[in-house]
Protein backbone atom coordinates (compact mmCIF):
# COMPACT_ATOMS: atom_id res chain seq x y z
CA UNK A 1 0.00 0.00 0.00
CA UNK A 2 1.38 3.34 -0.71
CA UNK A 3 0.64 6.43 1.68
CA UNK A 4 0.67 10.03 1.14
CA UNK A 5 4.33 11.71 1.83
CA UNK A 6 3.11 13.10 5.06
CA UNK A 7 2.26 9.09 6.42
CA UNK A 8 5.25 7.70 5.09
CA UNK A 9 7.08 10.26 7.08
CA UNK A 10 5.45 9.22 10.53
CA UNK A 11 5.86 5.85 10.06
CA UNK A 12 9.52 6.27 9.02
CA UNK A 13 9.56 7.57 12.69
CA UNK A 14 7.99 5.32 14.59
CA UNK A 15 10.22 2.75 12.92
CA UNK A 16 13.15 4.12 14.10
CA UNK A 17 11.27 4.72 17.39
CA UNK A 18 10.65 1.02 17.36
CA UNK A 19 14.42 0.39 16.80
CA UNK A 20 15.58 2.90 19.24
CA UNK A 21 14.17 1.35 22.03
CA UNK A 22 14.87 -2.48 21.49
CA UNK A 23 18.83 -0.96 21.49
CA UNK A 24 18.50 1.13 24.62
CA UNK A 25 15.43 -0.52 26.53
CA UNK A 26 14.40 -3.56 25.60
CA UNK A 27 12.34 -4.11 28.46
CA UNK A 28 11.18 -1.02 29.20
CA UNK A 29 7.96 0.61 27.67
CA UNK A 30 8.18 3.37 25.58
CA UNK A 31 5.46 6.43 24.69
CA UNK A 32 5.64 8.29 21.51
CA UNK A 33 3.70 11.52 21.56
CA UNK A 34 3.11 13.17 18.16
CA UNK A 35 1.80 17.18 18.37
CA UNK A 36 -0.35 17.27 15.04
CA UNK A 37 -1.79 21.16 16.21
CA UNK A 38 -1.56 23.20 12.90
CA UNK A 39 0.91 26.21 14.38
CA UNK A 40 3.63 23.89 14.58
CA UNK A 41 3.63 22.19 10.91
CA UNK A 42 7.08 22.13 9.69
CA UNK A 43 7.24 22.00 5.94
CA UNK A 44 9.05 18.91 5.00
CA UNK A 45 9.48 17.83 1.78
CA UNK A 46 10.98 14.56 0.89
CA UNK A 47 12.16 14.76 -2.05
CA UNK A 48 14.29 17.80 -1.36
CA UNK A 49 14.76 16.75 2.33
CA UNK A 50 16.46 13.36 1.85
CA UNK A 51 19.13 12.62 -0.38
CA UNK A 52 22.20 10.73 -1.42
CA UNK A 53 25.76 11.66 -1.41
CA UNK A 54 28.97 10.79 -3.43
CA UNK A 55 32.56 11.14 -1.95
CA UNK A 56 35.79 12.43 -3.82
CA UNK A 57 36.62 10.37 -6.93
CA UNK A 58 39.84 10.11 -9.59
CA UNK A 59 39.51 11.20 -13.32
CA UNK A 60 38.42 8.35 -14.37
CA UNK A 61 36.52 7.09 -11.61
CA UNK A 62 34.25 10.37 -12.32
CA UNK A 63 33.92 9.60 -16.26
CA UNK A 64 32.85 6.05 -15.54
CA UNK A 65 29.97 7.14 -12.71
CA UNK A 66 28.82 9.86 -14.76
CA UNK A 67 27.35 8.31 -17.42
CA UNK A 68 23.85 9.01 -18.74
CA UNK A 69 22.91 5.37 -18.02
CA UNK A 70 24.64 5.42 -14.49
CA UNK A 71 22.70 8.79 -13.64
CA UNK A 72 19.31 7.48 -15.05
CA UNK A 73 19.53 4.22 -12.59
CA UNK A 74 20.42 6.61 -9.62
CA UNK A 75 17.57 9.15 -10.14
CA UNK A 76 15.67 5.96 -10.49
CA UNK A 77 16.15 4.97 -6.50
CA UNK A 78 13.72 7.88 -5.70
CA UNK A 79 16.35 9.17 -3.34
CA UNK A 80 16.02 12.48 -4.55
CA UNK A 81 19.48 15.46 -5.15
CA UNK A 82 22.62 13.39 -4.88
CA UNK A 83 25.38 15.60 -3.79
CA UNK A 84 29.25 15.09 -4.14
CA UNK A 85 31.87 16.65 -1.80
CA UNK A 86 35.67 16.91 -1.96
CA UNK A 87 37.30 15.03 1.07
CA UNK A 88 39.98 17.59 0.33
CA UNK A 89 40.76 18.67 4.51
CA UNK A 90 41.77 14.62 4.70
CA UNK A 91 44.05 14.82 1.89
CA UNK A 92 45.97 18.09 2.48
CA UNK A 93 44.87 19.83 -0.56
CA UNK A 94 42.84 23.28 -1.39
CA UNK A 95 39.94 22.41 -3.56
CA UNK A 96 39.62 24.84 -6.72
CA UNK A 97 35.73 24.52 -8.47
CA UNK A 98 37.42 25.74 -11.97
CA UNK A 99 40.19 23.42 -13.48
CA UNK A 100 40.99 26.51 -15.60
CA UNK A 101 43.38 28.33 -13.44
CA UNK A 102 46.89 29.04 -13.00
CA UNK A 103 50.09 27.82 -10.73
CA UNK A 104 52.38 30.29 -8.98
CA UNK A 105 55.27 28.57 -9.42
CA UNK A 106 54.55 28.21 -13.33
CA UNK A 107 54.18 24.94 -15.00
CA UNK A 108 55.57 22.82 -12.33
CA UNK A 109 52.87 22.67 -10.00
CA UNK A 110 55.17 22.85 -6.83
CA UNK A 111 53.02 25.91 -5.65
CA UNK A 112 49.45 26.83 -5.19
CA UNK A 113 46.88 26.58 -7.52
CA UNK A 114 44.57 29.28 -8.48
CA UNK A 115 41.55 29.08 -10.60
CA UNK A 116 39.71 31.71 -12.65
CA UNK A 117 37.10 33.55 -11.46
CA UNK A 118 35.13 33.08 -14.62
CA UNK A 119 34.34 29.86 -16.15
CA UNK A 120 35.74 29.30 -19.36
CA UNK A 121 33.40 26.28 -20.64
CA UNK A 122 30.43 23.83 -18.95
CA UNK A 123 32.47 22.22 -15.50
CA UNK A 124 32.25 18.99 -15.66
CA UNK A 125 35.56 18.17 -13.23
CA UNK A 126 36.23 19.46 -10.32
CA UNK A 127 39.68 19.08 -8.54
CA UNK A 128 41.72 19.09 -4.80
CA UNK A 129 45.05 20.53 -5.38
CA UNK A 130 48.14 19.43 -3.22
CA UNK A 131 49.48 22.54 -1.08
CA UNK A 132 52.74 22.71 -0.67
CA UNK A 133 55.38 21.22 1.99
CA UNK A 134 52.17 19.45 3.15
CA UNK A 135 52.94 15.82 4.45
CA UNK A 136 51.88 13.56 7.23
CA UNK A 137 52.99 10.29 8.05
CA UNK A 138 49.38 9.22 9.15
CA UNK A 139 46.71 10.28 7.05
CA UNK A 140 42.93 8.94 6.75
CA UNK A 141 42.85 9.46 3.48
CA UNK A 142 45.84 7.20 3.01
CA UNK A 143 48.20 10.55 2.05
CA UNK A 144 51.75 9.07 0.69
CA UNK A 145 53.77 12.50 1.09
CA UNK A 146 55.95 11.91 4.00
CA UNK A 147 56.66 14.33 6.86
CA UNK A 148 59.10 17.35 6.52
CA UNK A 149 58.76 18.02 9.97
CA UNK A 150 60.70 14.38 11.15
CA UNK A 151 62.39 13.72 8.01
CA UNK A 152 66.17 14.47 9.51
CA UNK A 153 66.62 17.60 7.09
CA UNK A 154 66.53 20.93 8.60
CA UNK A 155 66.59 22.36 5.31
CA UNK A 156 62.73 20.93 4.19
CA UNK A 157 59.96 22.17 6.09
CA UNK A 158 56.30 21.53 6.39
CA UNK A 159 53.60 24.20 5.94
CA UNK A 160 50.60 24.89 7.02
CA UNK A 161 47.13 25.74 5.50
CA UNK A 162 47.44 29.63 4.08
CA UNK A 163 43.76 29.76 3.70
CA UNK A 164 42.76 29.34 7.60
CA UNK A 165 44.28 32.40 7.91
CA UNK A 166 43.55 35.90 8.62
CA UNK A 167 44.51 37.02 4.84
CA UNK A 168 41.61 34.60 3.56
CA UNK A 169 39.33 34.51 6.67
CA UNK A 170 39.03 37.88 7.26
CA UNK A 171 38.91 36.77 10.99
CA UNK A 172 41.86 37.00 13.60
CA UNK A 173 43.83 33.77 13.32
CA UNK A 174 43.30 32.89 16.86
CA UNK A 175 39.99 31.97 15.71
CA UNK A 176 41.18 28.88 13.29
CA UNK A 177 44.56 27.58 15.37
CA UNK A 178 46.91 25.16 13.27
CA UNK A 179 48.32 23.10 14.66
CA UNK A 180 51.20 19.79 14.54
CA UNK A 181 51.05 16.74 16.71
CA UNK A 182 53.42 14.14 17.28
CA UNK A 183 53.07 10.20 18.07
CA UNK A 184 55.78 8.55 19.80
CA UNK A 185 53.97 5.27 19.29
CA UNK A 186 54.36 4.42 22.60
CA UNK A 187 54.80 7.01 25.75
CA UNK A 188 57.71 8.68 26.34
CA UNK A 189 58.98 10.47 28.89
CA UNK A 190 59.20 14.32 27.66
CA UNK A 191 60.82 17.88 29.59
CA UNK A 192 61.85 19.26 26.72
CA UNK A 193 61.64 20.26 22.71
CA UNK A 194 63.44 21.80 20.28
CA UNK A 195 61.42 23.37 17.03
CA UNK A 196 63.48 25.13 13.93
CA UNK A 197 61.03 27.30 12.80
CA UNK A 198 60.96 28.36 8.98
CA UNK A 199 59.46 30.88 7.66
CA UNK A 200 56.62 31.99 8.66
CA UNK A 201 57.04 31.04 12.20
CA UNK A 202 54.74 31.04 15.34
CA UNK A 203 54.81 34.23 17.66
CA UNK A 204 52.34 32.54 19.82
CA UNK A 205 51.99 28.94 20.45
CA UNK A 206 51.59 26.21 23.06
CA UNK A 207 53.04 22.80 23.44
CA UNK A 208 50.68 20.23 25.10
CA UNK A 209 50.46 16.61 26.09
CA UNK A 210 47.55 14.24 25.68
CA UNK A 211 46.02 13.25 28.86
CA UNK A 212 43.92 10.09 28.01
CA UNK A 213 44.33 6.46 27.37
CA UNK A 214 43.40 6.19 24.11
CA UNK A 215 44.38 7.31 20.05
CA UNK A 216 44.44 11.35 20.49
CA UNK A 217 43.99 11.65 17.07
CA UNK A 218 40.93 8.47 16.75
CA UNK A 219 39.51 8.85 20.29
CA UNK A 220 39.46 12.81 20.69
CA UNK A 221 36.62 12.85 23.42
CA UNK A 222 38.48 9.75 25.38
CA UNK A 223 40.93 12.87 26.88
CA UNK A 224 42.19 16.05 26.69
CA UNK A 225 44.92 18.13 25.91
CA UNK A 226 47.38 19.58 29.32
CA UNK A 227 49.76 22.26 28.61
CA UNK A 228 53.25 21.63 29.71
CA UNK A 229 54.00 23.90 32.76
CA UNK A 230 56.58 25.82 30.95
CA UNK A 231 54.88 25.09 27.43
CA UNK A 232 53.19 28.51 26.30
CA UNK A 233 55.50 30.90 24.10
CA UNK A 234 53.66 34.33 23.88
CA UNK A 235 56.64 36.39 22.10
CA UNK A 236 58.69 34.00 19.80
CA UNK A 237 61.01 34.93 17.63
CA UNK A 238 61.48 32.17 15.57
CA UNK A 239 64.28 30.73 17.29
CA UNK A 240 65.27 26.98 17.45
CA UNK A 241 66.33 26.87 21.50
CA UNK A 242 65.79 23.85 23.02
CA UNK A 243 62.51 25.04 25.22
CA UNK A 244 62.34 23.30 28.93
CA UNK A 245 58.25 22.22 28.82
CA UNK A 246 58.66 20.80 32.87
CA UNK A 247 61.48 20.45 35.59
CA UNK A 248 60.61 16.84 35.44
CA UNK A 249 59.85 14.40 32.41
CA UNK A 250 55.76 13.77 32.17
CA UNK A 251 55.08 10.12 30.31
CA UNK A 252 53.45 10.95 26.67
CA UNK A 253 52.79 9.50 23.80
CA UNK A 254 51.43 12.32 21.96
CA UNK A 255 52.32 15.86 21.95
CA UNK A 256 50.54 19.17 20.52
CA UNK A 257 52.41 22.40 18.97
CA UNK A 258 49.09 24.96 18.55
CA UNK A 259 49.59 27.84 17.03
CA UNK A 260 47.83 31.17 17.45
CA UNK A 261 49.61 34.14 15.84
CA UNK A 262 52.20 34.18 12.86
CA UNK A 263 55.17 36.08 11.82
CA UNK A 264 53.58 36.72 8.30
CA UNK A 265 57.23 36.28 7.06
CA UNK A 266 57.86 35.07 3.58
CA UNK A 267 58.75 31.59 3.18
CA UNK A 268 61.10 30.30 0.32
CA UNK A 269 59.18 31.41 -2.43
CA UNK A 270 59.00 35.16 -2.08
CA UNK A 271 56.53 37.32 -1.05
CA UNK A 272 54.72 37.70 -5.00
CA UNK A 273 51.88 34.82 -3.69
CA UNK A 274 50.73 36.26 -0.23
CA UNK A 275 49.89 33.04 0.26
CA UNK A 276 53.88 32.54 0.99
CA UNK A 277 53.60 34.18 3.68
CA UNK A 278 50.69 33.75 5.98
CA UNK A 279 50.08 30.65 8.65
CA UNK A 280 53.20 28.26 9.87
CA UNK A 281 56.53 26.57 9.03
CA UNK A 282 58.66 24.14 10.56
CA UNK A 283 62.02 22.90 9.42
CA UNK A 284 62.30 20.11 11.81
CA UNK A 285 61.15 18.70 15.61
CA UNK A 286 63.35 17.22 18.25
CA UNK A 287 61.54 15.91 21.33
CA UNK A 288 62.78 14.49 24.63
CA UNK A 289 64.53 15.26 27.86
CA UNK A 290 67.33 15.69 29.94
CA UNK A 291 69.89 13.62 30.80
CA UNK A 292 71.87 13.56 34.28
CA UNK A 293 74.41 15.33 32.82
CA UNK A 294 72.10 17.89 31.53
CA UNK A 295 72.41 17.23 28.03
CA UNK A 296 69.36 17.14 25.73
CA UNK A 297 68.37 14.04 24.28
CA UNK A 298 66.31 13.86 21.27
CA UNK A 299 63.74 10.40 21.56
CA UNK A 300 61.93 11.87 18.08
CA UNK A 301 64.75 10.28 16.22
CA UNK A 302 65.02 7.22 18.16
CA UNK A 303 61.42 6.21 18.72
CA UNK A 304 58.69 5.58 16.11
CA UNK A 305 57.80 9.34 16.07
CA UNK A 306 55.01 10.39 13.43
CA UNK A 307 54.10 14.01 12.86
Amino acid sequence: MRFPARFRILLLVLMCGATWVAVTSPLAAQTIRIDATPGRVIAFDPDQAMGSSMDILSAKEFDTIYTEPVIKESLSAGWGPITYRQNTELTIDAWHWNPDGAWSNGEDKSGYFTGNAEPKDFLRRSFGYALPHRGSTRSDAGNLEFSRITDGSEETYWKSNPYLTQKFTGESDTLHPQWVVLDFGTAQDISAIQIVWANPYAKKYVVEYWNGKEDAITKQASGSWVKFPAGEVAAGSGAADVQRLADRPLAARFLRVWMTESSNTCDTHGSDDPRNCVGYAIGEIYAGNFNSLGQFVDLIHHTAGQA
